[in-house]
């Protein structure tokens, strides 16, 4: 089956529950490593890298089917540049993922507040400095490019590539890799390690957008296929003839 054998309300209901349960792993496994195990900064990250990355390959296989599983705003983005999703389906799609991931973000919470006691949202004193702006801007446009290389492939590996894409790069990078704006939005709401202040948030939200787009633009150029603006185009007479000789020859 395709997402064409799907309604548009099943999509928006898988985008939902795979932002929501991306943001609840990404954030429970921080709540955990923090408060409850004691873990140190560094554990911890590695413990949200493994979870996260894990994940990430369940949800895109299992979604993938029925809503391509972008569960990110900047691969929505970056897909509509290059022209494999059409603006309705972004407008639609992408609400929803922030949606997504507030939930999840509550749903982290409420699950630990009576073993540690934090608020189920509380707003975020983690600061980012400046310098993880730019590792989110080139994180997310290896991500978004790793996304619609394996879609041009026709790959049955994009799970896992998404998933270890996203891991390495919360494990290696200094932003820890949030890469998509969502995240960024819901990660607000966590006082655990897995926190951003609001401030920071934004700018995450901004670098991780333009790197969609940056990405969108690349690989429009790099691996060129029809798009819908593309297959709207008539051919002039002049093509037409030039294609049926091609043909015939």
């Amino acid at each position: 089956m395709t997402s064409n054998d799907f309604t548009t309300k099943q999509k928006l209901v898988a985008e939902l529950f795979g932002s929501a349960t991306l943001v609840f792993v990404l954030v429970s496994s921080g709540l955990l490593a923090d408060g409850m195990l004691g873990a140190s900064p560094s554990i911890g990250v590695l413990f949200i890298g493994l979870a996260t990355a894990g994940w990430l390959f369940v949800v895109v296989q299992m979604l993938k089917p029925i809503s391509g599983a972008h569960v990110n705003p900047a691969v929505t983005i970056a897909l509509l540049v290059t022209g494999d999703v059409d603006q309705k389906t972004a407008r639609q799609y992408i609400p929803v993922q922030f949606l997504g991931g507030l939930v999840g973000a509550g749903l982290a919470g409420l699950t630990f507040v009576s073993t540690i006691g934090w608020e189920v949202f509380a707003i975020s004193a983690v600061e980012r400095p400046a310098s993880t702006w730019v590792a989110e801007f080139l994180g997310t446009v290896l991500l978004a490019s790793v996304v619609i290389s394996m879609i041009r492939q026709n790959s049955e590996w994009i799970g896992l590539a998404v998933g270890f894409t996203v891991g390495m790069g919360i494990i290696g990078t200094a932003s820890t890799a949030f890469l998509n704006p969502q995240v960024a939005l819901a990660r607000i709401f966590t006082s655990g390690i897995a926190g951003i202040q609001p401030f920071d948030a934004v700018m995450f939200i901004v670098a991780s957008t333009l790197g969609g787009i940056v990405a969108g633009l690349m690989w429009r150029y790099l691996w060129p296929r029809p798009t819908p603006l593309d297959r709207a185009k008539p051919k002039s007479s002049d093509d037409t003839v030039l294609d049926e000789f091609a043909m015939e020859s």
